[in-house]
Order: C-alpha cells, then sequence, then structure tokens
C-alpha cells in the first residue's frame, strides 16, 4: 500500500515539475515538425521520408531524453531530503528500500507516459503512411530504455548528494560528458590521445548516449555512414542483430546498475 502511494506521489510530482514538462513538450512538438516536415520528401522516398523524420526524432531524443530523465529523478531524494518531507516517509511503516523503490517506479512511470505519448503521436501518423508500427515500437522501447538508464543514474546520484543543488548539477555534468564523448566527440578525443580502436568501440557501447544512437540508427537505415566508425565497426564484427542487442544490453545495464547502487547507497545512509 505504501509503495504504491508513493510510486502515485513521485508520478505526480515528476509530471509537475516546470522541466520535465518543457522538456517534454519540447520533444513532442518537435516530433510533430519532423513528421511535418517528412512528408517533403515521400514523393521521392515512399514511407523512408517519415524514416528519415523518426531518425531525426532520435537524434532530438539523445538531448531531450536524458534531461526529462535527470531533472525529476536527481530532485527526487536530494529534494525531499531538504524540505524534510524524507523523513515524514521514513517515520511511517516502510522501509528505505521501499522508499527508494517507489520514487524510482513514480519517475519511471512518467517517463514512460510522457514518451508514449509522444510516439503515439509522431509514430501514428508515420504509421499512416506506410513506416511499419514494429519499427515505431522499436524505437519507443529504445527510448524508454535511455530514458530508464538517466532515471537510476539519477536516483543514484540524488541518493548520494548533499542537496538537490548539487545533485542537479552532478546530473548535468554526468549529461554534458556523455553527449560530450559521443560520436564525433569521441571520435576526435581517442585520436588525438591515440587510444587503440578496440577501445573506441567498447566505448561506443558503453555510453548509454551513444549506445541509443548506435541501436536506433542500425534499426532505421541501412547506410554505414550513419554509424560512424565505432558503430560500423561493431556492425561488421557483430551483424546488425547484435549490434542493437549490445547496445540495448548496455542501456539497459546502466538501469540496473544504477538501480541497485542507488538504492545501496540510501540503503546505507540509514544504517
Amino acid at each position: 500500500m505504501i509503495g504504491r502511494m508513493l510510486l502515485r506521489w513521485e508520478l505526480q510530482q515528476s509530471l509537475r515539475s516546470y522541466w520535465f514538462l518543457a522538456n517534454a513538450g519540447v520533444f513532442v512538438v518537435g516530433g510533430l515538425l519532423l513528421m511535418v516536415f517528412g512528408q517533403t520528401d515521400v514523393s521521392v522516398l515512399g514511407y523512408r521520408g517519415f524514416a528519415r523524420a523518426l531518425a531525426a526524432l532520435v537524434q532530438l531524443a539523445l538531448f531531450f531524453v536524458p534531461l526529462m530523465a535527470l531533472f525529476p529523478s536527481t530532485a527526487a531524494i536530494a529534494g525531499d531530503r531538504e524540505l524534510g518531507t524524507l523523513d515524514y516517509l521514513l517515520a511511517q511503516p516502510v522501509t528505505r528500500g521501499e522508499v527508494y523503490s517507489g520514487k524510482w517506479a513514480g519517475v519511471t512511470a512518467a517517463m514512460v507516459l510522457s514518451l508514449s505519448l509522444a510516439f503515439a503521436v509522431t509514430g501514428s501518423i508515420a504509421a499512416a503512411k506506410g513506416v511499419p508500427t514494429g519499427l515505431v515500437a522499436a524505437l519507443l522501447g529504445l527510448t524508454v530504455l535511455l530514458a530508464m538508464a538517466f532515471v537510476s543514474a539519477g536516483m543514484w546520484i540524488s541518493a548520494a548528494a548533499a542537496s538537490r543543488t548539487r545533485a542537479v548539477s552532478v546530473g548535468l555534468t554526468v549529461w554534458l560528458v556523455l553527449v560530450a564523448l559521443g560520436s564525433l566527440g569521441l571520435m576526435s578525443a581517442f585520436v588525438r590521445w591515440g587510444l587503440p580502436a578496440g577501445w573506441l568501440q567498447a566505448w561506443a557501447l558503453l555510453n548509454p548516449v551513444e549506445a541509443y544512437r548506435l541501436a536506433a540508427v542500425a534499426i532505421l537505415s541501412p547506410e554505414l555512414e550513419l554509424l560512424g566508425p565505432a558503430g560500423a565497426a561493431l556492425l561488421e564484427r557483430f551483424g546488425r542483430t547484435g549490434l542493437v542487442m549490445g547496445a540495448t544490453g548496455s542501456m539497459l545495464g546502466w538501469a540496473v546498475v544504477g538501480y541497485a547502487a542507488g538504492r545501496w547507497v540510501f540503503g546505507r545512509a540509514g544504517a
């Protein structure tokens, strides 16, 4: 009972968050605009014109979905600790693990609802023009996994941070590092440092932002150059299915490890 109440409370708080609503709105509006402009390619490319618009939506998701996840998750525990509501919650007949799980589930549910809405709007337009619904569903699944990875990371940061401001700052720093060391930034850094190509490929899979891009592009487009050098090498080595599974496993690993680490940190704080 307490767990369900915490889930509903955190879901409501996440959906009411200014930053969450602003980022979700940008994502939905951006997706609609991409679908509208994608119609200009339909006469030449058929349904692939909309597939290209979905690829552009993927690029938009790379920036906004992590932010949508980080702002409510980094504030979930640190914010309640500052306001004093965390002490009230822990005074109830509930364990610290149940509090953490309820908050994680609430933020995750808010992300799933928002992303489902965005993909329902944009994906229905694409599906009506011939884009396979399975393709849209696969992209939604990958995007939800990306969101879960950053929800878990944000909750971990929130459990360890002394204040909400510190938690948000660390979360934004993590986001900037992962985005900056993806794609072109990743390649230029590894070339400058003279690191082995295998390390470049490994980091491309370990970075959840880059893993999401590789999986989405591998599903959407047969053009190898869009994957970049690291992605093309991974595709040649593991095949399209192997690349998608590896990238998906990476994001799932971030979600599971981040959740477990954050719950351990939160539980240890009460020891």
